[in-house]
């Protein structure tokens, strides 16, 4: 009998978090600062809201209001399609990969 690979599960557990922060995104050599709402984050990155223009792989710097005065370093890595439960949605992933937010 062939085996099945059983997927495996997130490595971190997600925390729902409904904060405000603001993303810095650079365009044209010219910061702009873009409210927003983490919906959710983990070990590895944020799930964030709001109204802004991201592609895949594009760096950017999120700002927590209440837990991270000075930037962290992101990058993009998946971006909600129009017209699907995620419009308006994004996934950062950062540079660390242990410690609690």
């Amino acid at each position: 009998m062939p085996g099945f690979r059983v997927p495996q599960g997130r490595s971190s557990k997600r925390l729902i978090s409904k904060s405000p922060a603001s993303l810095i995104i650079n365009l044209d050599r010219s910061p702009k600062r873009l409210p927003c709402l983490v919906v959710d984050s983990s070990k590895g990155g944020f799930r964030l809201r709001g109204s802004f223009d991201l592609k895949r792989g594009q760096v950017v710097e999120l700002i927590l209001e209440e837990d991270m005065p000075s930037p962290e370093r992101c990058m993009v890595v998946w971006v909600g399609k129009v017209g699907s439960k995620q419009q308006g949605e994004v996934g950062l992933e950062t540079g660390r990969r242990s410690g609690s937010r």
